[in-house]
C-alpha cells in the first residue's frame, strides 16, 4: 500500500474511533441513554468530520508522498550511477535528516567509485606497461642461456655475458619494487601522526639520497616545524622527490625549506615545459623522449608521491619550472 492510501485508511480509522469514543464518554460523563436526535447528532458529526480528515490526510499524504518518491528516485540515480544531489531544506525535520544522509551517502559512493575507476585503470595501465618493460630483459636473458648452453659463449666472454645478464636482473628487480611501491601507495587507511620534518630529513631520509658533490644541499626546515602524516609515505615522499632533484640536477643547488605552512622542494635542474605540469603525475609518464627505461625510468615516481600525499589528505603539484629554479610543493588540503 502506498503511504497515501495508508495514512487516509489509518487517519480515517483513527477518526472514527475517536468520534465513537467521544459518544461513548459523553454517555458515561453525563450518565444518560442516548436518544435517537442524540445518536442522529453524533452520526452527523462522524459524517462531517470523517471527510475533513480524509482531505488533510489525503494532501499531507500527498506531501510525504512526494517526498519519499525523491528519496526512491534518488536511490535509483544512484543505483544507475547517477549521483545528482537532492535539495535538504525541509520542513519535516526528519525527512531533512533523510535528505541529508543520502546526499552524503552519494557524495561518498561517488568519491569511492571515481576513486576505484582510476584505481582500475592505474592497475590496468600497470600491467601493460609491466607486460612491455619485462618483455625485453627476459627474451635477453633467454638468449644469453641458450647461447650458453649451446656452448657458443667462449670462456673468456663468458664474464662479460654474466654481466650484462646480471644488469637485466637488476633491471627486473627495480621494475618490481616500483610497481610494488605503486601498488602499496593506493593504500589509505594506514595511521597518521605529527612528524617533526626537519628530523625525518635529517635521520632517515638523506642518508638514504645519493648525493653528488657539485650539488649544495640546505635543509632549511625549521626544526619545530610539524606536519601530520603516515611516517613511512612522508618518508617515500621526501626520498622520491630528493632523488629526483638529484637526478635532473647537473650542477646547482637543492633544497627544502617552508613557505606559507607548505613544503617546497627547490633544484636548479632540467626544466619541466608548462605542458607537462600537470601530465608528470600520471603513473608512467616520462618527460624524456627516449623510450629506453633504462634511461628515462618507469614514470612511477611522482604518481606515487601523488598518491601518497592524497592519502594523507595533501595535495603536490608543481609551482613552477624555469632556467632558474624548478619547485615542488607539498600542501595540506
Amino acid at each position: 500500500m502506498k503511504i497515501k492510501s495508508y495514512l487516509i485508511t489509518i487517519y480515517t480509522l483513527a477518526g472514527l474511533c475517536i468520534s465513537v469514543l467521544t459518544a461513548i464518554m459523553t454517555y458515561l460523563i453525563i450518565g444518560q441513554e442516548i436518544g435517537s436526535k442524540m445518536f442522529f447528532q453524533i452520526v452527523l458529526v462522524i459524517v462531517f468530520v470523517l471527510p475533513i480528515i480524509m482531505i488533510i490526510s489525503f494532501y499531507f499524504g500527498n506531501y510525504l508522498s512526494k517526498n519519499f518518491n525523491k528519496i526512491q528516485e534518488q536511490l535509483e540515480d544512484i543505483k544507475l550511477g547517477d549521483y545528482k544531489k537532492q535539495e535538504e531544506y525541509n520542513k519535516i525535520k526528519e525527512i531533512k535528516e533523510i535528505n541529508t544522509s543520502m546526499n552524503f551517502l552519494s557524495n561518498k559512493l561517488e568519491f569511492l567509485i571515481d576513486d576505484l575507476k582510476q584505481k582500475n585503470q592505474n592497475l590496468s595501465n600497470l600491467l601493460i606497461s609491466m607486460a612491455h618493460d619485462v618483455k625485453t630483459p627476459i627474451t635477453i636473458l633467454n638468449g644469453y642461456i641458450e647461447e650458453i648452453e649451446d656452448g657458443l659463449i667462449k670462456q673468456d666472454e663468458l664474464p662479460s655475458i654474466l654481466n650484462k645478464m646480471k644488469n637485466e636482473v637488476n633491471f627486473l628487480n627495480e621494475l618490481t619494487i616500483d610497481m610494488l611501491q605503486f601498488i602499496s601507495s593506493m593504500e589509505n587507511s594506514k595511521p597518521k601522526e605529527s612528524i617533526n620534518l626537519y628530523k625525518l630529513l635529517e635521520d632517515e631520509v638523506l642518508p638514504l639520497v645519493p648525493r653528488n658533490t657539485n650539488i649544495v644541499f640546505s635543509n632549511e626546515i625549521d626544526k619545530s616545524f610539524e606536519i601530520f602524516f603516515n611516517k613511512t609515505d612522508l618518508k617515500k615522499v621526501c626520498i622520491n622527490l630528493l632523488c629526483n632533484s638529484y637526478k635532473y640536477t647537473k650542477s646547482g643547488y637543492v633544497k627544502v625549506y617552508i613557505l606559507n605552512n607548505s613544503i617546497h622542494f627547490e633544484n636548479t635542474g632540467e626544466v619541466i615545459e608548462e605542458e607537462f605540469k600537470n601530465k608528470i603525475f600520471e603513473p608512467f609518464f616520462t618527460i624524456s623522449e627516449s623510450k629506453n627505461r633504462k634511461e628515462s625510468g618507469f614514470g612511477l615516481g611522482l604518481s606515487i608521491v601523488d598518491n601518497l600525499c592524497k592519502n594523507n589528505n595533501h595535495t603536490c603539484f608543481l609551482k613552477h619550472s624555469n632556467k632558474t629554479s624548478t619547485v615542488f610543493v607539498i600542501k595540506s588540503k
